[in-house]
């Protein structure tokens, strides 16, 4: 059965933040690169996989500023006070974000396209007759550090403001 995507701002059943033609004409006007063309090689279904990936890649980012828009809505932009309508960068962000995951969606990846490494991480120590495999530990990104730079900087301004200092104990001596 094929995805349906949703892309209407606010709506209850939404899955995603920009449609496939948008994407397509963004990838259109970009300077080829692998991701473009594979994007533009994806079938229609693919697509579409691609763009609600992002999407609950995107709301999944831990700590984004503001809350959704209604309780209704499915996706967590539009925001309270985004007057309904989705910001251009989070608009852009998923652009950006799915025509990255077109190559992994082409080879048929099953994986979560962030986690695509996965196989790297499995060791198989053989001794003899024994074979030994299991999962190496291995460094994970979390919040925009997993995301293209160019992603990190669309949803950058939509995170919420942490500060940078840590805590300090003053003694006065006598």
């Amino acid at each position: 059965m094929a995805l349906t995507l949703v892309a209407t701002p606010g709506a209850t059943d939404a899955n995603a933040y920009a449609d496939a033609s948008g994407a397509l004409a963004v990838a259109a006007y970009r300077v080829p690169d692998p991701n473009t063309v594979a994007f533009g090689d994806l079938s229609a279904d693919q697509q579409v996989q691609a763009l609600v990936t992002a999407t609950r890649d995107i709301d999944s980012t831990p700590g984004l500023a503001g809350s959704p828009g209604t309780s209704a809505q499915a996706l967590f932009f539009p925001r309270t006070g985004d007057g309904g309508v989705l910001p251009p960068a989070v608009v852009s962000a998923c652009i950006e974000l799915a025509i990255s995951y077109a190559p992994l969606f082409a080879a048929g990846a099953t994986d979560d396209p962030l986690n695509s490494g996965v196989n790297g991480n499995i060791k198989v120590d053989k001794t003899g007759p024994l074979t030994t495999e299991y999962f190496a530990a291995r460094d994970t990104a979390t919040g925009l550090d997993r995301f293209p730079p160019i992603v990190q900087r669309l949803l950058a301004p939509f995170l919420q403001a942490t500060s940078g200092w840590g805590s300090a104990t003053v003694e006065r001596a006598s």
